[in-house]
């Protein structure tokens, strides 16, 4: 009896059940801000200038101010190319946003303001995203590989995260990213309002959220998943009810003459477009990655991991169905592939947490994690594989209940290992840095003869990466000190940071529009009164100076077809016109398959003289066209530019065309 009952009392007694806990800590950079964040915000700030830097108006940012422009100026820009058969802006508010910045700040005073709102934005959502997952300096080396590492999302490096040059993406990046803090932290009515305001920014981008935030609800159980299934069926049936835009074009295809207009100048849009070779090794790794994650973690956030890479993988599967085999309307509108966004930015924050979870676990898990490193940055070419078998093999590792320790023989064999991958990297780099067609800079060509080519293809590839890891690191350990000499040397880092920044204020100079303050007035004093209000112009591979210097309507270039699978007749019309003026050989007109049949068709192609103007100007839809070429006396006009050393002349179509008539 008497060991009975020592027997009961020994027994624990019954606990009651555990508070259901938050799904995620509230947001909490410190115990208090001090003066190590300060200068790690600092620090960070620098590191958005320097590989961010603001250029002016250029790239997709230059579609976007047209939009805008086009809601002041209606009549200037109504038999724009881009206008005349709709475009996407009345899909979203980004454009009378816009508008109404330039009117109160001028283009440029416009552009820079809202850009200057979207980057803060962004990084405050990126912030507070990945304080979800991150503490301490982990939270701040992956909040500054998010700006170093190449996070380029599209098929053919085009789009990346926190893009450089202004347009909605970065504001639907920003909100996008609240909504998902907002949702893991448990909150309802703050992601709905973020992503309204995501929605009304770019939808397209947004999409990608909503269905993460669906899966999210849905996997958590039955009692989400109801309210939930049922709220998405009423919206189905009221949608197909009242015959709303998306449900007629679901049951849409695109002809075969649209489609092959587009699969042949928009490649971005078709799968059968892209090129595998290029594309897989980075979708491999930013797929291992986000597994990795989910595999390695427990709770809400495998859960999250799980959602955002089923996300990606149905975007992709959705963009092969819609555009290779159905060549369905909707799918092809709203490009599914754009979920890949999301894919990018949780690959990020997964390759901090793997590492901020097992780097002290000993030589073993350093030697994978290093790899898995390596691995991102040789994402282009073998860095799928290579993140994928270690990969595997830390998932292994993780799951030995006691890994057996590593003789340092062993370990000098990986580490050799690891030196020859290393070693073939930086091949890789000296490679693509002596290439003819030109670097990548993050996602930008950079031309080799600037003698920086190395360099940048080493800090794109990677390098940049390693610098922002030291100078996060090193900033966090020396202000923790909590001595004169630490805090010390850590503002001289942040201000070292701040001075290179500074350094590199040159920013994307090859991008900017290649005409000073003084040719841009030389330019209206002699064009503008000669050129009618609803006239349109063809400016020699420069389609800002037609929009934003003399405010006309362009008559074609490359740019002007991007929203062609928004727009039948776009494509069409489009395509006819650059065909005329491919006798021009200019760069904005001719469009291969890739970079290299582009270049290649414009080595082939002849210096044009009079006849090839003469042809280009038989189409009654251009009125003047711009060149920097002197042909004879048939120019009406002229503009120097003192500062680049250029010239330009105006040629009014109506003349040649009754000049050549009467031959």
């Amino acid at each position: 009896m008497t060991q009975q009952a020592h027997s009961l009392r020994a027994e624990p007694a019954a606990q009651p059940p555990a508070p259901p806990a938050r799904l995620a800590p509230p947001l909490q950079l410190a115990r208090r801000w001090g003066w190590r964040e300060s200068l790690l915000l600092l620090a960070l700030v620098a590191v958005w200038l320097a590989v961010r830097p603001w250029s002016g108006i250029w790239h997709d940012g230059r579609l976007y101010a047209a939009q805008a422009m086009h809601l002041l100026y209606p009549e200037q820009f109504e038999n724009d190319l881009f206008f005349m058969f709709g475009s996407q802006d009345k899909f979203t508010l980004f454009s009378p946003l816009y508008s109404a910045c330039i009117q109160a700040f001028g283009l440029d005073g416009g552009s820079l303001l809202l850009q200057l709102a979207g980057s803060a934005l962004w990084l405050g959502g990126a912030c507070f995203l990945l304080s979800t997952f991150l503490r301490g300096p982990m939270l701040w080396v992956a909040l500054a590989w998010l700006l170093l590492l190449p996070t380029d999302y599209d098929p053919i490096k085009s789009f990346s995260l926190a893009e450089p040059y202004l347009t909605p993406r970065i504001l639907a990046e920003a909100l996008s990213m609240l909504a998902l803090a907002c949702l893991l932290r448990g909150k309802r009515l703050w992601p709905a309002l973020f992503m309204t305001l995501s929605l009304v920014m770019h939808p397209l981008m947004t999409i990608a959220t909503l269905l993460f935030c669906a899966l999210y609800l849905v996997s958590g159980g039955i009692r989400q998943a109801v309210p939930l299934l049922v709220a998405g069926a009423i919206l189905a049936v009221a949608g197909i009810a009242l015959d709303l835009l998306p449900y007629q074009r679901l049951l849409q295809a695109m002809d075969a003459e649209w489609y092959a207009e587009v699969a042949r100048m928009s490649v971005i849009v078709t799968w059968d477009g892209w090129r595998f070779g290029e594309m897989a090794s980075r979708t491999t790794v930013a797929f291992s990655l986000v597994l990795m994650a989910a595999r390695l973690s427990a709770g809400w956030r495998a859960r999250f991991y799980y959602c955002v890479a089923l996300v990606g993988g149905l975007g992709l599967l959705a963009s092969w169905l819609g555009t290779s085999v159905f060549h369905n309307l909707l799918l092809l509108q709203i490009q599914p592939w754009r979920a890949m966004w999301l894919v990018q930015l949780v690959a990020v924050i997964a390759m901090g947490w793997l590492l901020a979870a097992f780097w002290h676990r000993g030589r073993l898990f350093q030697f994978l994690l290093a790899t898995i490193m390596l691995g991102v940055f040789a994402r282009d070419s073998f860095g799928g594989l290579v993140t994928l078998a270690a990969g595997a093999a830390l998932c292994w590792l993780v799951s030995q209940p006691a890994p057996k320790p590593v003789s340092n023989r062993t370990y000098g064999l990986l580490c050799c290992l690891l030196l020859a991958m290393l070693s073939i990297w930086l091949a890789q780099v000296d490679a693509q840095a002596t290439t003819p067609l030109g670097v990548r800079h993050w996602n930008y060509a950079v031309d080799v003869g600037s003698g920086m080519g190395w360099g940048l293809s080493l800090l794109r590839l990677g390098g940049g990466a390693v610098l922002g890891l030291a100078l996060m690191l090193g900033i966090w350990h020396c202000a923790g000190r909590r001595k004169f000499a630490g805090w010390a040397l850590a503002a001289g880092m942040a201000l070292l940071a701040v001075t290179g920044a500074a350094l590199l204020r040159q920013g994307y100079s090859a991008n900017r529009l290649q005409i000073s303050a003084a040719g841009e007035r030389a330019v209206r004093a002699a064009f503008v009164p000669l050129i009618p209000r609803q006239a349109t112009v063809y400016w020699e591979n420069e389609l800002r100076a037609s929009w934003f210097v003399l405010q006309r309507s362009s008559y074609a270039s490359v740019a002007q077809t991007y929203g062609m699978v928004f727009n039948r007749g776009n494509a069409l019309e489009g395509a006819r016109r650059l065909h005329r003026l491919e006798r021009l050989a200019a760069p904005d007109v001719v469009l291969g398959k890739n970079r290299e049949d582009s270049y290649r068709m414009l080595a082939d192609m002849k210096q044009p003289g009079t006849e090839e103007l003469a042809y280009a100007c038989a189409d009654v839809a251009l009125d003047f066209v711009v060149l920097t070429q002197k042909m004879g006396a048939l120019a009406v006009a002229q503009a120097d530019d003192p500062a680049f050393d250029r010239s330009y002349f105006l040629y009014d179509c109506a003349r040649l065309r009754g000049s050549y008539a009467s031959h």
